[in-house]
């Protein structure tokens, strides 16, 4: 009898975490082809979309694929989750809530005593070190795959702490794909750069120096030179020979000298802005002097 009594409980176990597993695996792939919809027709990478939710580019492709087994505990993938479709524009909570984290609660039915089989003193005693055992060995099992999961992915403190820096990133690169930059015109650019001084061997020159952090992208010559967030305190020079192409994503924490100029703020704070300064329509006494 008890024998009979301890195969049925592990069966019935086994069946239960099977089903709630095929569930999982199910709504995960129904969630993934939805933000790898949503990510294409915004024409955005996974590099931009793990820049921008501080998530790693595979855990965002096994999420795309819904492959369950290379994401972390149930209630971590809901977070990654919940991140990834608010830097799509969608509704965050709504996708997290999808993903099952907990069995669906059934409903209690009564039972009667009577239908209990009778068990002898013995067959209690055998039944309870059974239970003491199995429930040892499943906190000790629990307590390992929790310390694992906190190596693996971060923490949900950890992901409340950069929420901020990815709410920035992602309004940067929401506001230039929907074209609302402020792009100030080279003669702008020049007039930022009235005192011009001695500067670099090539005619185009910025120095940068970051009052506070901000998402840049540079470029020189038509070639990405820099793209990446920056921190505060940071100071940066760049040259070109033909053209430069400076981007800033919070402009009110970026001072811009141009030619070695006068360092101007770039902008308001939080607004994107970019600045285009090319060789050839520079004023004469902007030019750099150049090497002999």
């Amino acid at each position: 009898m008890t024998k009979n009594l301890f195969f049925l409980f592990f069966k019935t176990t086994k069946k239960k975490l099977h089903s709630q597993e095929a569930e999982r695996a199910e709504k995960l792939a129904e969630i993934g082809v939805k933000l790898r919809q949503s990510r294409e027709q915004q024409s955005i990478s996974l590099e931009q979309v793990a820049l921008v939710t501080m998530i790693r580019c595979h855990l965002l492709q096994a999420i795309e694929e819904g492959q369950l087994d290379q994401l972390p505990e149930p209630v971590y993938t809901q977070g990654l989750i919940k991140r990834y479709a608010e830097a799509m524009g969608l509704d965050g909570a709504q996708f997290a809530d999808f993903f099952p984290i907990e069995p669906a609660p059934r409903a209690l039915t009564k039972v009667s005593w009577q239908d209990w089989p009778q068990l002898r003193p013995m067959h209690l005693y055998l039944f309870y070190t059974f239970l003491i055992i199995f429930s040892v060995n499943s906190l000790s099992q629990l307590m390992g795959s929790s310390l694992t999961t906190k190596n693996v992915t971060s923490a949900p403190d950890l992901a409340l702490q950069e929420q901020e820096r990815a709410r920035l990133v992602a309004k940067s690169l929401n506001a230039t794909k929907n074209q609302k930059v402020d792009t100030y015109t080279t003669l702008e650019a020049a007039k930022a750069g009235e005192s011009l001084g001695k500067s670099g061997n090539k005619p185009v020159m910025v120095n940068v120096t970051f009052k506070a952090e901000s998402w840049v992208q540079i470029q020189v010559d038509g070639k990405t030179e820099f793209e990446g967030i920056l921190p505060s305190g940071t100071v940066r020079t760049w040259q070109a020979q033909k053209e430069l192409v400076f981007l800033a994503g919070n402009a009110g924490g970026v001072m811009i000298a141009v030619n070695n100029g006068k360092a101007e703020l770039f902008g308001a704070p939080g607004v994107v802005k970019e600045v285009i300064l090319k060789a050839d329509e520079l004023k004469p006494s902007e030019k750099p002097k150049t090497e002999g």
